[in-house]
């Protein structure tokens, strides 16, 4: 085993700069000096400090270990812990992306039709793979949909995610937070029942692309009370049918109880929309969530002819219920630390086997990269706070990854077609999977080449002639000179 390639991974990443910050700790750009790539190191602080909130560290890069797809966010790595029983922080290592959907709907009030149509598509076809998995992403909005300057959309924040471990793809009983109130389904705003299905990552996708039509959030309730009021003042009161179906006594007498109101056409809220973008829009937007469309069928949908190969869009298998057995049962921190250990050990596969060998491990023969990350880190930090521009020395890597400027000239053909490829090639990537995902990940993985490599096909065609993001919708890289580097869009 090579040990700078297997363990010595402070030498791997070189740190750029902190690009955010938020109550989950830093995120910094760097660069593996392994491949050239950029990629976001995302240091998680105090994760043990609430048992639920590393439940949901946990929860979410399981699902993304778990679920590989072209519009999902990849985890490259994450990095090892210098001890087992007393680590606190943890580095997970991401794919670099430019911005989100939020940051680009707010720089950009010029996107065309084309733009619309792709991201919806994108963003609809994550949704299929992931409901085929039976895993519910509940928190979907502009915020959690990374962007990148050739229109690629992934979506990210698994945090609030969950599985349904039925045999079919059923209601899910949940009684916790769930979903930004703006983006939140009218079966959630009044807890109309006790289980829900998928259809309400169905609106939440609805409401999203309302924003990206408008520019202006669709539903911005200021409460639960005002969220239904905005919502029907759209959508009219809804059916007796509907209204029936809510077991909610006080959510159903509220609704009963308000003045009688009709639809607003869609056409007139979305002037100048495309009318068939317009007719899905009012499906994803159906009141009852019996009514949306699956994510299947929003695929299949005339909006998307000539965009979409439904036979060969990527479907996943659903999630096992012993990776989630965590899930409904009282953790400890001494377990939940132990279960995350555990997770990181899947970018680790010399101690992953030694791990489940029961062999004890002797600290000193793996060293962790991570106390040289703190250090740099609490430097960025600092001077972070103090709003100091401060990049720490790097080491030039002998060779340059060559650079890319999206335009739609024909320059961008060759580009996009090696982006997509990768795109495509990354999906099947099993490198740091564990064996079992290995082996579930070679039976798809046929399957999941050709989807990509059809849908990649299409999106390429499709791009040529959209206009590009505006790069004011960019996030910038300091050293870059506003360049963007050749190969598949990282996070």
């Amino acid at each position: 085993m090579d040990f700078f390639t297997e363990y010595g991974e402070a030498s791997q990443y070189q740190i750029q700069e902190v690009i955010g910050k938020g109550s989950y700790g830093v995120v910094a750009a760097a660069i593996d000096s392994h491949t050239g790539e950029r990629v976001a190191i995302k240091k998680i602080n105090d994760i043990f400090g609430n048992v639920s909130d590393a439940a949901r560290i946990l929860r979410e890069i399981k699902l993304l270990r778990l679920l590989r797809h072209p519009n999902i966010v990849q985890i490259k790595h994450i990095m090892l812990p210098p001890t087992r029983r007393e680590f606190k922080d943890i580095y997970v290592v991401f794919e670099l992306m430019e911005s989100d959907l939020h940051q680009v709907i707010k720089a950009n009030d010029n996107l065309t039709p084309e733009h619309h149509r792709f991201f919806l598509y994108q963003l609809i076809r994550a949704l299929k793979y992931m409901h085929s998995a039976h895993v519910f992403h509940r928190d979907l909005k502009p915020r959690n949909i990374l962007a990148n300057s050739d229109s690629k959309l992934k979506i990210c924040d698994f945090g609030l995610a969950r599985a349904s471990f039925n045999d079919s793809l059923s209601a899910i009983y949940w009684t916790d937070y769930v979903a930004t109130r703006w983006y939140r389904a009218p079966e959630l705003c009044g807890s109309f029942f006790s289980s829900y299905t998928p259809a309400i990552d169905i609106w939440s996708i609805g409401c999203i692309f309302a924003e990206v039509l408008t520019g202006t959030p669709l539903f911005p309730g200021r409460n639960v009370v005002h969220q239904l009021d905005l919502i029907t003042d759209l959508l009219g009161t809804p059916s007796f049918r509907s209204l029936s179906q809510i077991h909610s006594d006080k959510a159903r007498e509220y609704l009963l109880g308000m003045p009688r109101k009709r639809p607003i056409p869609f056409s007139h809220k979305f002037r100048n929309a495309d009318p068939l973008a317009l007719r899905l829009l009012e499906r994803l937007l159906a009141f009852d969530p019996k009514d949306r469309p699956t994510a299947e069928e929003a695929l299949a949908d005339p909006y998307f002819s000539g965009l979409s190969k439904l036979e060969l869009e990527p479907s996943a298998q659903p999630i096992l219920k012993v990776d989630f057995e965590f899930e409904g049962r009282k953790l400890t921190k001494a377990g939940v630390r132990e279960m995350i250990y555990r997770e990181i050990l899947e970018y680790h596969p010399q101690m992953l086997q030694e791990y489940i060998e029961g062999g004890d491990q002797i600290h000193f023969l793996y060293p962790s990269g991570v106390d040289r990350f703190q250090r740099q880190f609490a430097h960025l930090e600092e001077n972070y706070r103090r709003g100091v521009a401060s990049t720490p020395p790097r080491r030039q890597p002998t060779s340059l990854p060559r650079e890319r400027v999206c335009s739609s000239e024909d320059g961008h053909s060759q580009d996009s077609d090696s982006e997509e490829q990768r795109a495509a090639s990354y999906v099947a990537r099993t490198t740091i999977s564990p064996p079992r995902s290995q082996e579930e990940g070679g039976k798809l993985q046929p399957a999941y080449q050709s989807a990509a490599a059809a849908a990649d096909s299409c999106a390429k065609s499709y791009l040529k002639g959209a206009a590009s993001i505006s790069s004011a919708s960019r996030r910038t890289i300091k050293g870059d000179n506003g360049r963007k580097e050749k190969g598949s869009p990282r996070l």
